[in-house]
């Protein structure tokens, strides 16, 4: 009776596991959607690859000097994508492009 409960347990966490696994994978955003988004939308005021394609306004850092910023994480960057700005225009991005720029960007980090 006991390994009984034993299993179902292991099921159980078994499941949870996969379950966050795959809320952590759609999360993580799509760098090729994200490089697209960057071109279309980007690319008039950052410089947003490392052959410098854009331009870069003065408060427009590179996305190449974003993504090495240390400052710079995930969550700061989440959080800053999704509010309004009086420098950027206000492109309404929902999670998922901001989840895809943010893949994205960390795709620019030097090795």
């Amino acid at each position: 009776m006991r390994r009984t409960g034993f299993t179902a347990t292991a099921a159980a966490v078994a499941g949870f596991l996969a379950t966050a696994t795959a809320a952590r994978a759609q999360m993580a955003g799509d760098a090729m959607r994200g490089a697209s988004l960057a071109e279309s939308w980007c690319v008039a005021c950052h410089v947003v690859d490392n052959k410098g394609t854009g331009r870069t306004v003065d408060l427009a850092p590179p996305f190449a000097r974003v993504a090495n910023d240390p400052q710079k994480t995930s969550g700061y960057l989440q959080q800053w994508l999704a509010a309004s700005h009086p420098q950027m225009p206000n492109f309404n991005l929902g999670r998922r492009e901001i989840d895809d720029l943010i893949a994205y960007i960390q795709t620019l980090k030097a090795k």
